[in-house]
């Protein structure tokens, strides 16, 4: 996988392994929201794995595909992947 982000993200899938803008790296996600065309971005609801944090290093986010690649907001963070893996179902996922 490449971590070179191309030049209009907003067509890309997010999908496991993608390595988002700030680092972290999807292990889970599904689509919350199609993209419209000129109105809104595609968005999911992502668990991803962090590498900058030992104390929290799972987190469910939002992930917006924007022109400059994936972004991630509001999110829940985790110890553990069971704990990141129940609010992930919560959230719609499987």
């Amino acid at each position: 996988m490449s971590n070179i982000i191309p030049i209009d993200a907003t067509y890309d899938i997010l999908r496991v392994g993608t390595v988002i803008n700030n680092g972290a790296t999807v292990i889970a996600c599904h689509k919350t929201h199609e993209r419209v065309p000129n109105d809104t971005f595609a968005t999911w609801t992502a668990i991803c794995k962090r590498y900058d944090n030992e104390f929290h290093p799972f987190v469910v986010w939002t992930v917006v595909a924007r022109p400059n690649g994936f972004e991630a907001y509001h999110g829940h963070y985790y110890a553990t992947l069971d704990e990141a893996q129940a609010t992930y179902e919560e959230l719609g996922g499987n």
